[in-house]
């Protein structure tokens, strides 16, 4: 019998909503599709083919600069039917070029609703039918899918779309990555280093300069600075709105204005002025209809503003609202928002158990969103990305001085080219002896340039030694603060991968070749620099290297072995000779026919790799730095440890 009731309540409950959706009325969804030139039933389905018709209306819309104006004419469950249904025609006729187009679309609407799990399946589909997008789709779909991966942890995979991104010339810089793990001082750097005021023609583009240049300063905690760019963006959209003679459409400015309001009501939000700040973001929550991201994060301030200034109900009206805007949305970083800011409310409302319960909510989920974040900084910081900028700066001072030796060649040629034409044919000897005369000039130069740049080069790898040791002597400083072991041995290793990478620069910089790193004395200078930092007295702990002298690696590849021994070499010194008075290390690299062959060996107590910690950060990078240079390894346990490492040279 009970189980009879349960049926029937789920009956209901699925049974009555289909049908009264079964029964929704679409005939204003219908006049506007007809407006656009969309012709589907009274249920919205579409009889004859209409994929052309949707992704021209879209297209012509999306054009103008401001894809969030298409859902102002039809939300987006409308579009995904009506594109749903041609993809399912589109199958049936096996029409490839037209799928994945339309996938680009679905894909779209998916990922600005922040469903994840759907978009990020059809965007890895797009990229393998690429041939069928355009230049701009793809491009669209790589920064897509990028944020995706960013926003659902997964930063090994968006740091490989982002370098394939470097490759492909779409973009240059990535502050953007920095700012999502609140690396702000680096995300800035990066940000003024790429970004240019320049790059930007049209005035609606200026208006995305000056917010992101803006936020930056903002999470800096640097307010002033943030209102600075705020204001000047504002103050565009004034002159803008101004002048009716402009190609861009009026909203697009209107839109703008509220949009820099909004973002100074969040700058007011900072400093506790709330009366301000409430002002400004209502202004900027009413234009911002046709852009749910915008309307979102402006409501979760004026939710805290309301807050701020114990306006119980206007805060409990604003929290219910973005409590539907959030509704399905797989972002947690907006949850961790939603939860500190109702512990907040209940506070003020005196209802201690709720303000208590999502306090609690708040902090574990805050414990894990900073663990995410401390992982992630730490896979960044040891990625290449800064690397690959740096080499990107110096290639671009060398086409600068190349350009300015041709510019000035170009010059002294003109300038004889033209004495010879006016001087008489008796003193033609005399012009080839000054001819000669600043040939040898110009040869000289290009050897004194050469010099410059070995110069060059050398102070630059002395500078990044240098960068590096700073950011060891930060983390030194904050080691000091700590009270938490755990936390106190991650900053120490991290400190031991950074020390590692300096090494590098320092081989570099005292030696004349500037292009590859000698492997011997390279993990020679690691080891015993190791040796130094784990080494007890009570233990006798040797280290054994045979390395072949003739081994030369590049800079980059010469970092991931290091960091590979880093990482190896210190498991065995902290771990593998516990309860054990000596013991013994050894390295082995030797070149094979197919690449080199790398063996580091303890005799110590050993491990099984199955039974040991699958969350271990240093195994994680040491399978990840394998990967790094196209390698594989294998892992022994017999009398000691043995970790095997083959890769190409």
């Amino acid at each position: 019998m009970k189980k009879k009731i349960e049926q029937l309540a789920w009956t209901i409950f699925l049974v009555i909503p289909l049908s009264i959706m079964g029964q929704k009325d679409f005939s204003k969804e219908k006049s506007k599709l007809d407006a656009l030139g969309i012709s589907v039933d009274a249920n919205l389905r579409i009889t004859n083919s209409q994929a052309n018709r949707i992704m021209f209306v879209w297209d012509s819309i999306y054009d103008i600069g401001k894809k969030q104006q298409i859902n102002y004419v039809l939300n987006d469950s409308i579009w995904e039917q009506l594109i749903i249904q041609e993809i399912s025609r589109a199958e049936q006729k096996n029409q490839a070029q037209l799928i994945t187009r339309l996938h680009y679309y679905l894909a779209h609407i998916y990922h600005s609703r922040k469903l994840y799990t759907k978009s990020i399946p059809i965007q890895l589909q797009i990229i393998k039918a690429k041939q069928y997008l355009t230049k701009q789709q793809l491009q669209k779909t790589y920064t897509k899918i990028e944020k995706a991966y960013v926003l659902t942890n997964q930063l090994n995979k968006a740091l490989a779309i982002r370098k394939l991104r470097l490759s492909l010339g779409m973009t240059e810089g990535s502050y953007d990555l920095y700012q999502d793990f609140e690396l702000h001082e680096l995300a800035l750097k990066d940000f003024l280093l790429y970004e240019h005021l320049n790059n930007y023609k049209k005035e609606v583009d200026k208006y995305r300069y000056y917010k992101i240049l803006g936020n930056l300063y903002f999470e800096l905690g640097k307010i002033d600075s943030a209102r600075k760019y705020f204001t000047i963006g504002l103050n565009i959209s004034d002159q803008q709105i101004q002048d009716p003679n402009k190609k861009t459409p009026l909203n697009l400015h209107t839109s703008g204005k509220a949009s820099f309001l909004g973002l100074l009501g969040k700058c007011y939000l900072a400093e506790h002025q709330y009366k301000k700040a409430i002002e400004y973001l209502l202004i900027d929550i009413e234009q911002s209809d046709d852009d749910k991201n915008n309307k979102l994060f402006k409501m979760i301030h004026l939710a805290n503003a309301y807050i701020g200034n114990k306006e119980l109900k206007n805060a409990k009206s604003s929290i219910r609202k973005i409590e539907q805007l959030t509704k399905d949305k797989e972002d947690k970083r907006i949850a961790l928002r939603m939860n500190e800011m109702k512990s907040n409310y209940f506070l003020l409302a005196n209802q201690l158990d709720s303000a208590l319960f999502y306090s609690n909510l708040y902090n574990t989920q805050k414990d894990t969103h900073n663990e995410i974040i401390r992982k992630n900084q730490a896979i960044l910081l040891l990625s290449n990305i800064e690397a690959e900028a740096r080499k990107k700066d110096l290639i671009l001072t060398k086409a600068k001085l190349d350009k300015e030796r041709a510019d000035k060649k170009a010059q002294l040629v003109f300038l004889w080219g033209s004495i010879i034409v006016i001087i008489m044919a008796g003193i033609s000897l005399i012009v080839l002896v000054i001819n000669n005369i600043q040939k040898s000039k110009s040869k000289q130069l290009i050897e004194s340039k050469n010099e410059e740049n070995e110069l060059l080069l050398k102070e630059l790898h002395h500078r990044v030694k240098n960068n590096l040791q700073v950011i060891y002597s930060l983390i030194n400083l904050q080691k000091r603060r700590l009270v938490s072991p755990e936390l106190h041995q991650s900053l120490s290793m991290v400190q031991n991968r950074i020390k590692t990478m300096s090494l590098v620069h320092q081989n570099l910089h005292e030696n004349d070749n500037f292009k590859e790193v000698n492997l011997a004395s390279y993990i020679k200078t690691i080891s015993d620099y190791l040796k130094s930092l784990y080494f007890r007295e009570e233990k006798e702990i040797n280290i054994q290297l045979e390395i072949e002298n003739s081994i030369e690696l590049s800079m980059d590849k010469a970092i991931t072995i290091g960091l590979l021994i880093n990482e190896i070499l210190s498991n065995s010194l902290k771990y593998a000779f516990k309860g054990k008075s000596e013991g013994c290390i050894s390295i082995d690299v030797q070149k094979l026919h197919t690449g080199i062959q790398m063996k580091i060996k303890d005799n110590g107590i050993g491990f099984i790799p199955d039974q040991h910690n699958s969350k271990s950060l240093g195994l994680y990078l040491i399978e990840n730095l394998v990967k790094q240079i196209q390698g594989r390894y294998e892992i022994e346990t017999f009398e000691g440890t043995t970790y095997l490492i083959y890769f190409n040279a």
